[in-house]
């Protein structure tokens, strides 16, 4: 079911106001050209054919191409997320299963695990994490650059621990090292998303090609519909300047923006199937 939050609606409602003011400015713009160049009958009847190959082709591409690498990079993130997920229930389940309660409540495995993905949100949204901030850490004094790698690396520690005083052997340790990798594999993948970004100079080109169509389009259409270009104009536009917002938003998933990921609905179920398992 989709539910409609108070900061959801806020931003959608501030896109939708934003996409507004761009199509308002591109109407009046258009008008103003139609009122200048309509009296005095500019007609540019040959270039009809090239501007409108120009606009399908190599626009269409730059958009496709945008709105597809946007995409991916929304869709790579919510599948590192939930990778994020399955692993820590792994993790939980099977460290309970393999290893006696009184050594698990003494390792706090739990609090790392769920640890680990609160500070992982936080670190993706530049939130500075800090382990005394994290439940089952408020009396560590330790200050971490890197909190999930802290935390990542504990869980390493203690399994080692474990083999050491004889609680686990080879086969467990196996059996749990591809989720305690994975747990850093995931990290890994969610900061070449959130610090790789799209290529600006293609962004800039890309936004340069919609501003001069729209520069155009008013000199193409009006000697040829006349006024009534003006609602396909901006219908036009709309989708054009719709898809460029939406763009912007997609591209960076981590945020706190209407279409990012919820991370802190990842967070709450990898908590509750964390303590499921484990003692937190």
């Amino acid at each position: 079911m989709i539910t409609w939050s108070a900061k959801g609606t806020w931003h959608l409602f501030a896109v939708c106001r934003r996409l507004a003011m761009v199509l308002f400015g591109v109407g009046v713009y258009w008008m103003c050209v139609a009122l200048i160049i309509e009296p005095i009958g500019v007609r540019l009847d040959n270039w009809g054919s090239a501007a409108s190959l120009i606009n399908t082709v190599i626009l269409g591409l730059l958009m496709s191409f945008r709105n597809r690498a946007a995409y991916q990079r929304w869709w790579e993130a919510r599948g590192l997320w939930g990778k994020l997920v399955n692993d820590s229930r792994n993790l939980a389940a099977k460290c309970a299963a393999y290893i006696p309660g009184d050594v698990l409540a003494n390792s706090r495995v739990g609090e790392s695990i769920t640890g680990f993905a609160d500070s992982l949100r936080q670190h993706l949204r530049d939130e500075h994490p800090k382990l005394a901030n994290l439940p089952g850490f408020e009396n560590d004094p330790a200050n971490h650059a890197h909190v999930p790698l802290y935390l990542a690396q504990r869980l390493f520690n203690v399994t080692a621990q474990w083999r050491r005083e004889g609680h686990a052997d080879h086969t467990v340790l196996r059996n749990l090292d591809p989720h305690l990798s994975g747990l850093l594999d995931v990290c890994g993948g969610c900061e070449k998303i959130r610090y790789t970004p799209l290529s600006p100079s293609y962004k800039a080109l890309l936004r340069t090609g919609l501003v001069l169509n729209v520069l155009a389009a008013p000199f193409l259409t009006v000697p040829e519909v006349g006024y009534w270009g003006l609602p396909i104009f901006v219908l036009v536009c709309l989708f054009l300047f719709g898809v460029e917002f939406i763009d912007s938003m997609v591209e960076e998933p981590f945020g706190h923006d209407f279409d990012d990921l919820n991370l802190d609905r990842y967070c709450q179920t990898i908590r509750e199937s964390v303590s499921a398992c484990l003692p937190l």
